[in-house]
């Protein structure tokens, strides 16, 4: 029998960081024999036997590898190139928020004071990490909800529609959601902390720039995340995890 040759592959193999990989070697007669690959993006291997090429890639890059076929009738060889796009999402897109899952601490590691910091009107993206030793987490995130704690106990003023994407995986994995902080709805509730700052229950300060007189409150918000049950055996199948309440420096115009 004359040697094998192996199906070619002339295409660049697009694949992301995280994401898992299967690439079927074969020859075109079907010969067993023994395969090996060089120079294999990071987190991938081949199956020496089977010719499969299975793995999770680590490291974004071009990678021109050289598969080889060997048994008795000689050696194949096959140069394939990978790619290996970065499933990182972009920072400058939005406001990265870090949730802490055991003490649902939160944090702004890219705002100078840490608070977040919005205006009646605006649209705030957020980048939401949920965090465990200071590590994010890939978890099975099914909800997303951000409001300001209203005036009265344990209600909530809900600010997200509830829509979100996930963007990227394993230690740099985000979920982004857009917050509109809509002056129709925030008109009642911060009227109410406006009126309570002289008891001190809310930061207030009124301040006089070029166009308007304006208002500065120190606003109390919570996120709350939904996941789903990974055990099939408990229930109920999602649960929900609430963040600690964290300031947000919300300016109004007085007038609205």
């Amino acid at each position: 029998m004359s040697a094998a040759t192996i199906n070619p592959n002339t295409s660049v193999l697009g694949f992301t960081t995280g994401q898992y990989v299967a690439y079927q070697c074969a020859t075109t007669d079907g010969q067993t024999g023994t395969w090996s690959c060089a120079n294999l993006p990071a987190g991938l291997s081949i199956n020496a036997t089977t010719g499969l090429i299975t793995g999770m890639p680590t490291t974004p890059g071009v990678y021109n590898t050289t598969i080889k076929f060997t048994n008795s009738n000689g050696t194949a060889t096959l140069p394939v190139t990978f790619g290996i796009d970065d499933a990182g999402y972009v920072t400058d897109v939005g406001i990265e928020v870090n949730i802490d899952l055991i003490s649902g601490a939160v944090t702004f590691p890219t705002a100078a004071d840490g608070k977040l910091h919005g205006k009646s009107g605006d649209y705030l993206p957020l980048l939401i990490g949920l965090q465990k030793s200071g590590e994010l987490l890939d978890l099975p995130v099914t909800g997303i909800a951000f409001g300001i704690k209203e005036f009265e106990s344990d209600a909530r003023l809900i600010l997200s529609n509830g829509s979100f994407t996930k963007l990227g995986s394993y230690e740099r994995t985000r979920w982004r959601t857009l917050v509109y902080l809509d002056p129709t709805k925030l008109q009642g509730a911060l009227a109410d902390y406006e009126a309570s700052a002289a008891v001190g229950d809310a930061a207030s300060t009124t301040t006089t720039d070029d166009s308007q007189l304006i208002t500065l409150l120190s606003a109390p918000c919570e996120i709350q995340i939904e996941l789903q049950q990974t055990d099939t055996n408990l229930t109920p199948a999602t649960i929900h995890r609430s963040s600690q309440i964290f300031t947000m420096l919300l300016e109004r115009a007085i007038n609205t």
